[in-house]
């Protein structure tokens, strides 16, 4: 009685706030809801609900107010409010019976009805789930809470009211299999059940994957990169594969940093190169399911049988350096953390129209494999943005480039750090001035006269740091104490990386479409942040760069 009677005045002086309240426009809406969202991941759910409650008022009828409801529900059952979480998700359903993420606020609901003790309400809202998509959360789930029941004759009575149910069919069978002393009608039982539910095929899988899954604050990752420890040095310090050090230098002070907010990491480091005999070995072993994130392979012989894991036992893989949008073509849970040659290409000429210039573009490209696949990649997403390709060729000389028609602009694609001067000089010889857009890694930013960056040139560069954030500094000074040497590009990588999937996979596993949905993260990082937003399964953060006033600086991610 007085938990109602505390919420009935919770919720009448949080309507009299609101009615004093003026109505806002979509655009702020859409600026609160963003805050309360990074609030939210953030783990500060009493500040994220202080301003979402504002935006689950009736007066608003936007795409974005039934997450507003989603959210404020789920920063309730972060702070163990499960009463709250009902009440709040029950106006969601009332209001938006429709609403395309529904089965997740059944999920929500069902596990806040089961953590207190309301099992037949619990149940009911896990029946309204459609489809099979959650059936191993659902499954997770529901082992985390039954599996607290140690009572015999409580399973007995769960198993009576609910004979469908697998999860509680298997914890009966383990409570009776593990007793000493056990009567007749029990082992009928038992023997009843596992033939039933094919219990006796494989009796480890329904018990440790579900408890791996609800293991919370605790994530589970594996890093398998090519550390190439057998030809290590330490004494070396220009290895070919120094990236993946720097890199993992920077998890580690990840890991440190993801302490601090009481979420726990196991750090699982792999030397997997080429040959995958020991990714192989590692996947059959049982210990490696245990295992929540995969960060890598680099190499796709090793990544083939990574994948097939991630995929038969729903963990999560991570590319961490790959552009390559066919990795994620037909895998909800596997993930690009840089935005694939596609996007990258689209967020350019997107910055390209902006810059009111016309739709004609000329690609010029380099040597490598890669050059020319990014710029093919520019031409395709061109056409589709209704520019016309006039030229698309590989570089070599002056005699290249085609003067008959001026293009509105240029798109150079280049791996070599010389490219880029040198079809700029061609085009200064041919006359041809039309503002370009390039991939940096086609410039050398130390040694190039800085009349080549003095003109209308823009630059794609993923690896771009801007050293004036705080956050670069902050973690520059860190790094520093740690190694005794300035991080890399490479460096913030990782620790960038480590903390956003540590903190989205932390939050639940269940929940991650919908956290990556919710926002762009760009708060709190030392480089430009994740977008996954609108069911990306690849960063489309692309930061776009010029030379202003003395420097390069950031005009469009």
């Amino acid at each position: 009685m007085k938990r109602c009677y505390s919420l009935f005045i919770f919720l009448l002086l949080s309507n009299v706030l609101l009615a004093q309240q003026a109505t806002l426009s979509e655009r702020d809406y859409a600026l609160k809801y963003k805050k309360a969202v990074q609030l939210y991941a953030d783990q500060m759910y009493f500040e994220a609900q202080n301003e979402l409650t504002p935006l689950t008022n009736r007066k608003y009828n936007n795409s974005m107010v039934p997450y507003a409801h989603y959210y404020h529900a789920l920063c309730s059952f972060k702070q163990n409010k499960f009463f709250e979480t009902r009440i709040v998700l029950r106006q969601l359903f009332e209001r938006f019976p429709d609403w395309n993420k529904i089965d997740e606020g059944y999920y929500l609901y069902a596990n806040a009805a089961l953590a207190d003790n309301y099992i037949d309400e619990g149940m009911q809202y896990i029946n309204r789930i459609s489809g099979n998509v959650m059936k191993k959360d659902i499954e997770n789930m529901l082992y985390y809470h039954f599996s607290k029941v140690t009572d015999r004759n409580q399973l007995k009575q769960l198993n009576q009211k609910f004979p469908n149910n697998v999860i509680i069919a298997q914890l009966l069978v383990d409570n009776i299999q593990k007793s000493k002393n056990v009567s007749k009608e029990d082992l009928e039982i038992s023997d009843r059940l596992t033939n039933r539910f094919n219990l006796g095929e494989n009796p480890t899988t329904t018990k440790k994957t579900p408890q791996r899954r609800e293991n919370k604050g605790v994530v589970n990752i594996a890093v398998l990169l090519p550390f190439r420890l057998n030809d290590f040095e330490a004494a070396q310090s220009n290895r070919a594969n120094q990236y993946i050090y720097d890199m993992y230098a920077g998890m580690k002070l990840a890991k440190n940093r993801l302490e601090s907010e009481q979420i726990n990491v196991n750090l699982l480091t792999f030397d997997i190169d080429r040959d995958a005999s020991l990714i192989s070995s590692l996947v059959e072993d049982s210990q490696f399911t245990q295992v929540d994130l995969l960060i890598g392979p680099l190499y796709p012989e090793a990544n083939r049988i990574a994948n097939n894991f991630a995929k038969s036992n729903d963990v999560v893989q991570v590319h961490p350096l790959s552009n390559n949008r066919q990795l994620i073509a037909s895998d909800k849970n596997t993930f690009l953390a840089a935005p694939s040659f596609e996007t990258q290409s689209a967020k350019a000429l997107e910055y390209m129209k902006s810059q009111t210039i016309g739709k004609t573009v000329a690609i010029y490209y380099g040597n490598t494999r890669k050059d020319s696949t990014f710029a093919y990649a520019y031409r395709d997403e061109a056409l589709k943005a209704g520019v016309e390709v006039i030229m698309i060729k590989k570089f070599t000389n002056a005699e290249d480039i085609d003067t008959r028609r001026r293009p509105s602009h240029i798109f150079i694609s280049g791996s070599d750090v010389t490219f880029g001067s040198k079809v700029i000089n061609a085009l200064d010889k041919k006359k041809v001035t039309s503002p370009i857009i390039a991939a940096s890694s086609a410039f050398d930013f130390e040694s190039s006269s800085l009349n080549i960056f003095n003109r209308e040139l823009s630059l794609i560069q993923l690896d771009y740091v801007n050293r004036d954030k705080d956050e670069v500094k902050n973690f520059r000074s860190l790094y520093f104490n740690e190694q005794n040497i300035a991080p890399s590009y490479y460096s913030y990588w990782g620790y960038d990386m480590l903390i956003f999937y540590a903190r989205m996979l932390n939050a639940g596993k269940n929940q991650l479409r919908n956290s990556l949905n919710a926002i762009e993260y760009t708060q709190g990082y030392t480089l430009d942040g994740f977008d996954y937003t609108n069911g990306s399964n690849e960063n489309q953060i692309v930061p776009i760069i010029k030379y202003q006033d003395g420097k390069f600086i950031e005009v469009m991610r």
